[in-house]
């Protein structure tokens, strides 16, 4: 199996799973702050959820605090509300002062924010972003695989990454090789929560019985599954507890038997 791709990306030793943001809770900024001293160092943020100011505040007293440097951080914003093609560079401008940030290190597109016709004047606004240095790389979300096809083949700068649902009960076996094959970081969303129908994810013999034998908790498992499975498994918690468990992942290694029970429950393994 090749190397994850945001093993490269990071500084060395940096957590290989990311922070969501997806709450307007009170409790998010103290979650943010817990988080970054916890080790963690890739955001996922979205334009969806009402928190820009609690997030912007937060990691603007974290870094003038001197317990990250803006540097030291991995900065995904995704934009799920685009208003006008022709407002789109003012828009993310716009979500970039509110958030005190000077400039976002990934900003992923979500293919139903427009209509299928713009999507190369979108990406073409997107490129000016990244040549005026406010967006430092761009993903896609919500995109099949013809449509990053085409995006790839019109593209000066080419995607980065892609965000797509990703956990043992749903594997694409075409998009990971898809996203292996064009070098793009594939984010795993909902790697965790997953429920299918009255099964449960976590309470899996396949999951339950490999945390076991390695003296870890199931969500450790199911991290270490996704990030072996050369993706950038995205957490999302308000639980203090929850947050260090989600981090403290660096002895867990699965073994190719242990990675394919696992993958079974996909049923397309």
């Amino acid at each position: 199996m090749s190397r994850n791709k945001a093993a490269d990306l990071f500084n060395p030793g940096c957590p290989l799973v990311a922070l969501g943001t997806s709450s307007n809770n009170d409790t998010l900024g103290e979650i943010l702050k817990f988080g970054i001293q916890c080790g963690f160092r890739v955001l996922n943020i979205s334009d969806e959820h009402n928190n820009s100011q609690l997030i912007g505040s937060s990691l603007h007293s974290l870094i003038t605090g001197g317990f990250v440097t803006r540097q030291d951080l991995f900065i995904s914003f995704k934009i799920t509300k685009l208003q006008n093609i022709r407002r789109l560079e003012s828009q993310i401008n716009e979500h970039l002062k509110m958030r005190n940030m000077n400039y976002f290190d990934l900003i992923i597109v979500e293919h139903s924010s427009f209509i299928e016709k713009d999507m190369l004047k979108v990406w073409k606004v997107l490129e000016k972003l990244h040549f005026s240095r406010s967006v430092r790389n761009i993903g896609l979300s919500g995109f099949t695989i013809s449509q990053m096809k085409y995006i790839l083949s019109v593209a000066v700068i080419k995607p980065f990454a892609v965000q797509a649902l990703f956990n043992p009960y749903s594997v694409n076996l075409e998009l990971i090789k898809f996203c292996q094959n064009e070098d793009l970081l594939l984010f795993a969303m909902s790697p965790l929560d997953y429920q299918k129908s009255e099964r449960k994810l976590q309470s899996e013999n396949a999951v339950s019985r490999t945390a076991y034998n390695h003296s870890v908790s199931p969500v450790q498992i199911l991290l270490a599954w996704a990030i072996q499975s050369q993706t950038l498994p995205v957490v999302q918690t308000l639980n203090f507890d929850h947050i260090k468990e989600n981090i403290m992942l660096s002895d867990v290694k699965l073994s190719e038997n242990e990675m394919e029970d696992i993958n079974r429950l996909s049923g397309v393994s």
